[in-house]
C-alpha cells in the first residue's frame, strides 16, 4: 500500500493518477483549490489511524525527574576518568570515543538516577586495582 500526493500547484499528474487504485480527494473550503502538502498528510495519517483503532487512552505518569546538562556533563566526566584508568581510552589519544558518549547520553534523556547509577560504575571502575586492557 502506498499514498501519493501530488504536488501543491498543480496536484498529481494523469499518468500517476491513472497508476492507482483508488483516488481520495480530501474537502476543503471552496475558495482555496487544494490543501497544503503538509496538510494533506497530516489529515490521511490521522483519519487512516482513527480507522486502524484510533489511539489508546494513556494515563499521564509523572515523568521521572530529567538530568540536567551539568549532571551529564559531571558524569560524563567520571567515566572519562574511569575509563582511562581501566586503559579503554587513552587520554594522549581519545579520538571521537568522549564524544560520542556525549552524544549517546544525551539522546538517552537520562534521570537523575540513572546517573546515580552510571556515576557507580564509574567509581567501581576507579576503585579496581590493576587497569584490565
Amino acid at each position: 500500500m502506498a499514498f501519493l500526493f501530488g504536488c501543491e500547484r498543480f496536484g498529481m499528474s494523469n499518468d500517476d493518477v491513472y497508476r492507482c487504485d483508488v483516488a481520495l480527494s480530501i474537502p476543503s473550503n471552496p475558495q482555496f483549490g487544494s490543501l497544503n502538502l503538509g496538510s494533506a498528510i497530516q489529515v490521511v495519517a490521522y483519519d487512516w489511524r482513527v480507522a486502524l483503532g484510533g489511539f489508546p487512552v494513556v494515563e499521564h505518569t509523572p515523568e521521572a525527574h530529567r538530568a540536567d546538562m551539568a549532571q551529564v556533563q559531571g558524569m560524563l566526566g567520571h567515566w572519562e576518568q574511569a575509563l582511562a584508568h581501566i586503559g579503554f581510552l587513552d587520554p594522549a589519544a581519545p579520538k571521537k570515543l568522549m564524544p560520542r558518549l556525549n552524544q549517546l547520553f544525551n539522546r538517552a534523556q537520562l534521570t537523575q538516577e540513572e546517573i546515580h547509577i552510571l556515576r557507580g560504575v564509574a567509581k567501581a571502575m576507579l576503585q579496581s586495582q590493576t587497569p584490565t586492557r
